[in-house]
């Protein structure tokens, strides 16, 4: 074995000392100063379910406009019905959808702003205009899954619904995926199925006061658009009904195009309140 001279132990020593001191300061700054979240890179191991969260929200769209061709199943009380639409998407709660039929012009337009669900269908005498608050009761009239308008949107973004501020998280690893328990007042709520391969929305399961299912969303075929990462394919399933899309010419943009449909003129809106 070969000795290293006095003066190259010397300094191995010097650089040995220099690093445990690094080390141990930057320990104890950690313990005596603010807490600061850890950097997660993409494929690691998640330290918490806020972690986890963190790392979904890197890829999310945030405040850009989501645009797509969507074809859609709606499978209902064993009745099955397509549908090919043109949708535009912004979170919170902002959504507009035209139906693009095979033959002649779009025959259904539904609009979600501000709080205010329009519906219009064209008919030979001018056509028939709905309006009125985008309540999960309202949506559900013309939608298959009776969803508040924000976790609605949130879900067709391929992205979990908001966090309540009075919830408390869980998180612990499932198959190979970090699975993320939404509790409040002691019942769980929501869990999210987060692979940490990408950092990719798998699975969002929504549960009843009761702790049935209410609905489960799965994702998938996720592709990068700018600097997010979007599904292509999901799939809705509630009781006695299922919602499938699939997603073609997926764009992100920041355009401040309104979403509320406008009343044509000589139409006279029907309130659904």
């Amino acid at each position: 074995m070969r000795i290293l001279p006095s003066a190259d132990r010397a300094l191995s020593r010097r650089v040995l000392l220099l690093i445990l001191i690094t080390a141990l300061g930057s320990a104890f700054l950690g313990c005596a100063g603010r807490r600061v979240a850890p950097f997660h890179p993409p494929g690691d191991a998640y330290l918490s379910p806020d972690d986890a969260l963190r790392a979904l929200a890197v890829s999310a769209p945030g405040d850009q406009t989501l645009t797509v061709t969507a074809r859609i199943e709606i499978n209902a009380h064993g009745q099955r019905r397509p549908l090919k639409a043109a949708m535009m998407m912004r979170k919170p709660a902002n959504l507009r959808l035209e139906s693009v039929p095979l033959l002649g012009p779009p025959d259904f337009f539904l609009s979600i702003d501000a709080g205010e669900l329009r519906v219009f269908s064209p008919e030979n005498n001018g056509g028939i205009f709905y309006i009125g608050r985008s309540t999960a009761r309202n949506v559900n009239r013309f939608f298959p899954l009776a969803l508040p308008a924000a976790d609605m949107v949130s879900l067709l973004m391929g992205q979990p619904p908001a966090m309540e501020e009075d919830s408390s998280l869980r998180g612990e690893w499932e198959e190979g995926l970090y699975r993320v328990d939404r509790y409040i007042a002691g019942e769980k709520t929501l869990s999210l199925w987060i692979d940490p391969a990408g950092d990719r929305l798998l699975r969002v399961r929504a549960f009843t006061e009761g702790g049935d299912i209410a609905y489960t969303a799965e994702f998938a075929d996720h592709t990068s658009v700018g600097k997010s990462f979007l599904p292509q394919r999901l799939t809705i399933t509630g009781e006695a009904v299922s919602l499938s899309l699939r997603y073609t010419e997926v764009r992100l943009d920041n355009d401040s195009e309104p979403f509320a449909l406008p009343i044509p003129e000589g139409v006279e809106p029907i309130s659904l309140d």
